[in-house]
């Protein structure tokens, strides 16, 4: 019962208190997520490989920012990996569904 009420903790705690570990857990979300979301990207486009590798290409880097600053402004630990995990279910949705 004592672990769990220190993950609570751990996990409720505001991102001042834990700045390291939420600015590396938006950091690795928000590659991570451009990362699928590039890939959903070159799925969705019909052609051949260099013209649906182009627009991932171009668009990871602003994801990467657009997913960075999102992640960033979450309250706590718990939403950034529920932000990171909703969307990473979406990305498979869609890439199972192409």
């Amino acid at each position: 019962m004592n672990a769990f009420l220190k993950l609570y903790r751990f996990l409720h705690e505001p991102k001042t208190t834990i700045g390291w570990a939420h600015g590396v857990l938006t950091l690795v979300g928000a590659f991570l997520l451009a990362y699928l979301g590039g890939m959903s990207v070159t799925l969705v486009l019909k052609g051949d490989a260099a013209m649906r590798l182009l627009p991932s290409m171009l668009l990871t880097p602003l994801l990467i920012c657009c997913f960075g600053f999102w992640l960033l402004f979450s309250k706590t630990l718990l939403h950034v990996m529920v932000k990171i995990a909703l969307m990473v279910f979406l990305n498979a949705c869609i890439i199972a569904y192409f």
